[in-house]
C-alpha cells in the first residue's frame, strides 16, 4: 500500500515537472539563440544586448504567463504537485552555487558581507516597526512586513508568522508585496548596473542586500550576465544573500520579542508564544545553508577538482538547468491578482521598506566598496 501511495506521488508530478523542464529546453535550445541572431532596429542581438534578456528572464516570464493567462490564475491540480517542486530546485540550486566558493576566498568578503548585510536587515525591521505603527497597522502584520522586507520575503514572512500570530492572509499580502516590488527591480537593475558600469561584484553586492526575495536576487543577477563562474554576479550576489538567509531564525526572534513585549502581559503567557531562543533557531535555521557549506568545503578540499576541469565544467552546467527549471516554476507563483489586492497600509510600507533598502544599498556600494576584487 505504501508503495503503491509513493508510487502516486511520483506520477502526480511528472506532469507540472514535464511542463517546466520542457519550457526551459525550448528557451534555451531555440529561443535564446534567436533572439542573439535577431536583428531589432539594425542592431544583431538587440534583445539580449540592450534588453538583457536571456533564459533566466524568459523562463520567469513564461512561468507568470502560465499562472495569469494560460492557468486562469490559479495552477490546476493536474500540475501542482510539479510546480511545487520549485523550491526544492531553487534550495538543490543554491547547494550546488558552494561549488563556485571556498572557503578561503569566502573569508576575504566575508565580514564586509555581514557588517552590511546585518546592518540593512536590522535596519530595515526597525523602519518597518516605526513606520507600520505610525500608519496603525496591525501588529501581526507588522511583523511579517518586517521580516520579509528585512529579510528574504517568502521564507522570512513564513518563518515569522507563528511568532506574531499572523493570519494566513496577512502573510499572503506580506509576500504579495515583496515579490510585486521584487518583479519590478528584477527588471530594472540590470539596466541600472550597466548604466552605472557596475562590476559583477558591485552589482553583486547590491543585489544581494537591496532586493527582497532571494529568487529574484539569483534571477537579477544571471540577467546581468548568465556565466555560472568565480568572479561572477551570481557568484557574489548569492554569497551575500546566504549571509543575508542566515539571519532569518535571529530576526524572527527579534521580531517575536518585540511582539510579545508590545502585547498585554496575559497575552504572552498563553497559546504556547513563550518565547525559547534555542528553539527558535532549531526550528527556522535554513538547513540548505548547511549544504552549501558543505560544498564549499569540498571546493575548498580540491575533491571537486581544479578551476576550468570538466567535473566543474558538468556540475555548472547542471546547476543552469536547475535554477532555470525553478525559476520557471518561480513565475508561475507570481499572480497578479494577489500583487492587485496587495494593497492599502501593506503597499505602503513595502514599497517604502523596499525603496529605502533598494536605493540606500545601491549608494552605500557605489561609495565604499570597490570594483575589484579578488575574491
Amino acid at each position: 500500500m505504501e508503495e503503491k501511495k509513493g508510487l502516486a506521488r511520483v506520477m502526480a508530478i511528472i506532469p507540472g515537472l514535464a511542463i517546466m523542464v520542457g519550457t526551459l529546453f525550448v528557451l534555451r535550445t531555440y529561443v535564446e539563440p534567436w533572439m542573439k541572431g535577431a536583428v531589432v532596429f539594425g542592431q544583431k542581438g538587440w534583445l539580449v544586448q540592450v534588453l538583457s534578456l536571456n533564459y533566466i528572464l524568459l523562463s520567469i516570464i513564461t512561468g507568470i504567463i502560465y499562472r495569469n493567462v494560460f492557468f486562469g490564475g490559479k495552477i490546476p491540480d493536474w500540475a501542482e504537485a510539479g510546480f511545487r517542486t520549485t523550491r526544492l530546485f531553487i534550495k538543490s540550486g543554491v547547494i550546488m552555487l558552494g561549488s563556485l566558493y571556498t572557503l578561503q576566498k569566502l573569508a576575504k568578503v566575508g565580514s564586509i558581507a555581514i557588517i552590511l548585510i546585518m546592518s540593512f536587515v536590522f535596519g530595515t525591521v526597525l523602519f518597518v516597526i516605526w513606520f507600520g505603527k505610525r500608519i496603525g497597522m496591525d501588529r501581526s502584520m507588522i511583523g511579517v512586513m518586517g521580516a520579509s522586507c528585512g529579510v528574504c520575503g517568502v521564507s522570512a514572512a513564513v518563518a515569522t508568522s507563528p511568532g506574531v500570530n499572523a493570519k494566513p492572509s496577512e502573510v499572503a499580502l506580506a509576500i504579495a508585496t515583496i515579490l510585486g516590488f521584487g518583479i519590478m527591480t528584477m527588471f530594472v537593475s540590470p539596466f541600472i548596473g550597466k548604466a552605472l558600469s557596475m562590476s559583477d561584484y558591485q552589482f553583486g553586492a547590491w543585489v544581494g542586500t537591496g532586493i527582497l526575495n532571494s529568487g529574484q536576487v539569483l534571477a537579477t543577477c544571471l540577467a546581468f550576465n548568465p556565466t555560472f563562474a568565480p568572479g561572477t554576479a551570481v557568484a557574489y550576489g548569492e554569497i551575500w544573500n546566504v549571509v543575508r538567509v542566515i539571519s532569518i531564525p535571529f530576526v524572527v526572534f527579534f521580531i517575536t520579542t518585540w511582539s510579545c513585549k508590545a502585547e498585554a502581559a496575559e497575552s504572552c503567557s498563553t497559546g504556547g508564544s513563550k518565547i525559547n531562543m534555542m528553539q527558535v533557531f532549531k526550528d527556522r535555521f535554513p538547513i540548505f545553508v548547511l549544504g552549501f557549506f558543505g560544498m564549499t568545503a569540498l571546493s575548498s578540499l580540491g575533491w571537486l577538482g581544479s578551476e576550468g576541469s570538466n567535473t566543474l565544467h558538468l556540475l555548472r552546467d547542471v546547476m543552469s538547468w536547475i535554477f532555470g527549471i525553478g525559476l520557471v516554476g518561480q513565475g508561475a507563483y507570481i499572480d497578479f491578482r494577489e500583487l492587485k489586492r496587495a494593497g492599502g497600509k501593506p503597499l505602503k510600507v513595502g514599497l517604502a521598506a523596499g525603496t529605502l533598502k533598494y536605493v540606500m544599498a545601491l549608494i552605500v556600494i557605489m561609495l565604499f566598496v570597490s570594483k575589484d576584487s579578488s575574491f
